[in-house]
């Protein structure tokens, strides 16, 4: 029951409380003194009626006209004249109702006014004896209209009070509303913190809810900012700050085998020619020096691109993955060879060789590395410095132009060429958490099945994200509708950037509640810190329909996740790079202990990506993650 019922519900009771005492009290008062008036009427009026009677003659004509006209003109209930032996002489009685109130009314306040008596002389002798009463049912009428009024003013007063009680309440328990607020928000792992109120009970109940928040906020700073430092000593050269050769080819071996990752890309190698000499001639401090400043080079063309991954490979090699579609490769090439150039040429006196090597997504990563260290090889001996491209295999499928692109998808999507593949994602203990479900789309009637590593480059560069996006989630609901296990899809970041698409996708969960129950929604981890604000409206937005939301591919922003404190996260996905070998990697067991110990205080369950062996899965499973995904993994 809300705060306003019940103080309607305490301002009626304490109203009857205050009415029936008040009703009590006056009406006993009333009585009391309208009975005395009554009692002292009767007698002033038998007194004066027997005056008059003794001074008259006594002939029975003249005392009955006497008394008719004074019980006419005195409203009494009788007048009765008798002799002294008390046999009567003249008698009036009123025919008019005793009350003009209800009966229930007279009953429980009886007036009882004694009559007034007065003796009649005849000169020296008593004539008789003269009794009246005069009527009770003004007085009744009186006590009736006052207790009415007295009703009226105080239905109005409380009614007043309870009007203007509402609104102070209102006022005080506006703050109430925020408290409130704070503590689901902190039920469902949202550590937010409001303003203390004036009330100086709900400020203490803030204040505490507030220093919870903030302890919960600090500690998980304090324990990413630890994270952090682990996640640099096992996957970060120490002297470039780059990832180490490891990691990196980790990340490579993972863009290679996803069938999300586009379908063709380029490795490029860049050498500091005679390192080894120059750190004899100059000192180490020189060469590393060197390193990083041909880091700050790599990091500058990768920029903030996702699809972009830096490395070092070996001591004077460092690398730079680009796992995007692109037609001119060359662009690329002369964009790497500006930056290494200003970055190192002035100080190395001659250009640093660049290898690039052209590849498709399923190549060997050995082959990739061999034809970077050809192209790399070829660029050293023409001493032009130059980058020279090696093409692994870019035979088959060439890239079509975008309008083709263009045409292609949007008629596989007008035509319901859209489908989607599953597989199982599991908890530790075996049970199924849900299905998988990456897209496919088909551009001809009878042609194959493409990735989405295949067409979804193609569907940002024409606008059509948010249709195939859309596809997806209804593709998704028909799957839910025939199976009762939960399905998991994933939404693109220009989807979820784009208010209208997101209010076309709620209305569509709003729809079917149940189905919206069993639905997971992977969203990119660089949404979350690129697009943090429509990230948020997202996750307010679709959370409330029931559907669970987490964050997929989780790598390059991994110790950042407590800044989403606020946000309510369901999961986290951890990508194939951190996992693959983890078993035999302590560095990152530590690394991804942290993180699923801060993930679990916030209340945000973790599930691995890419696990190949049964032996990445006990050990994933020993260091607390809660779920598994991959080639290794069978329902």
């Amino acid at each position: 029951m809300s705060m306003i019922k019940q103080l309607w519900i305490a301002i009626a009771f304490v109203a009857l409380l205050a009415l029936g005492g008040s009703l009590i009290v006056s009406t006993l008062a009333a009585r009391h003194y309208l009975e005395q008036q009554l009692n002292v009427k009767n007698i002033d009026n038998a007194n004066s009626l027997a005056l008059s009677m003794s001074q008259l003659q006594k002939d029975p004509v003249t005392l009955e006209l006497l008394l008719s006209a004074q019980f006419d003109a005195g409203h009494y209930e009788y007048i009765r004249l008798s002799d002294p032996e008390g046999r009567p002489l003249v008698t009036r009685e009123s025919t008019t109702p005793l009350i003009e109130v209800p009966g229930w009314f007279a009953e429980l306040i009886p007036i009882d006014a004694a009559e007034g008596v007065a003796q009649v002389q005849d000169g020296w002798r008593q004539f008789g004896s003269l009794r009246l009463k005069s009527h009770s049912r003004f007085v009744y009428r009186s006590l009736w209209d006052g207790t009415l009024r007295l009703l009226t003013w105080f239905v109005i007063g409380g009614i007043a009070c309870g009007v203007l009680g509402s609104i102070l309440l209102r006022r005080v328990v506006g703050p109430l509303d925020a408290v409130v607020r704070q503590a689901q928000a902190i039920g469902e792992r949202r550590f937010l913190t409001i303003d203390e109120p004036r009330t100086l009970e709900l400020r203490k109940v803030v204040g505490a809810m507030n220093t919870l928040a903030l302890r919960v906020r600090s500690m998980l700073e304090e324990e990413s900012s630890r994270l952090e430092e682990v996640r640099r000593a096992a996957q970060n050269d120490a002297v470039t700050g780059l990832p180490n050769r490891e990691h990196f080819l980790s990340q490579m071996e993972v863009t290679l085998g996803d069938d999300n990752a586009a379908a063709t890309g380029t490795l490029a190698v860049v050498r500091i020619p005679e390192l080894a000499a120059l750190n004899q001639q100059q000192g180490r401090e020189a060469g590393d020096a060197l390193l990083r400043r041909l880091a700050d080079a790599l990091e500058l063309v990768r920029s903030d691109n996702e699809h972009r991954f830096c490395g070092r490979l070996g001591g004077s090699d460092l690398a730079l993955l680009v796992a995007e579609e692109s037609s001119d490769i060359g662009a690329l090439a002369q964009e790497l060879h500006a930056a290494v150039d200003i970055a190192v040429g002035s100080l190395l006196g001659e250009a640093a060789p660049i290898g690039i090597a052209a590849y498709r997504r399923g190549d060997a990563i050995a082959q990739v590395l061999a034809h970077a260290d050809r192209a790399l090889e070829k660029c050293s001996a023409s001493g032009d410095g130059r980058p020279v491209i090696e093409n692994v295999d870019l035979s088959s499928n060439p890239p079509a132009s975008i309008a083709s692109w263009q045409q292609a998808i949007a008629d596989a999507l007008d035509q319901g060429r859209v489908s989607l593949v599953t597989f199982p994602v599991l908890a530790t203990d075996g049970s199924e958490l849900h299905q998988e479900a990456p897209v496919r789309l088909r551009l001809e009637r009878d042609g194959p099945w493409l990735t989405a590593g295949e067409f979804m480059p193609w569907a940002a560069r024409t606008g059509q994200l948010a249709r195939v996006d859309e596809a997806v989630l209804s593709c998704a609901l028909e799957l839910l509708a025939r199976s009762p296990a939960a399905v998991c899809i994933n939404l693109s970041a220009a989807s979820i950037c784009d208010p209208q698409t997101v209010d076309r996708f709620a209305g569509k969960l709003a729809d079917a509640p149940e189905l919206s129950a069993r639905l997971w929604i992977d969203l990119p981890e660089s949404a979350a810190f690129k697009h943090s604000e429509p990230f948020r409206r997202v996750c307010a937005r679709l959370k409330p329909l029931g559907c669970r939301i987490g964050l997929e591919h989780v790598g390059l922003y991994i110790c950042r996740i407590g800044e989403l404190h606020d946000v309510g996260l369901d999961y986290l996905k951890i990508g194939s790079a951190a996992i693959r070998g983890i078993d035999r990697n302590p560095g990152n067991q530590t690394f991804l202990r942290g993180l699923a110990t801060i993930a679990h205080t916030m209340g945000i369950i973790v599930i691995a990506e890419g696990v190949s062996s049964e032996g990445e899965a006990r050990q994933l499973q020993s260091i607390g993650f809660d779920g598994l995904t991959g080639p290794g993994i069978r329902a």
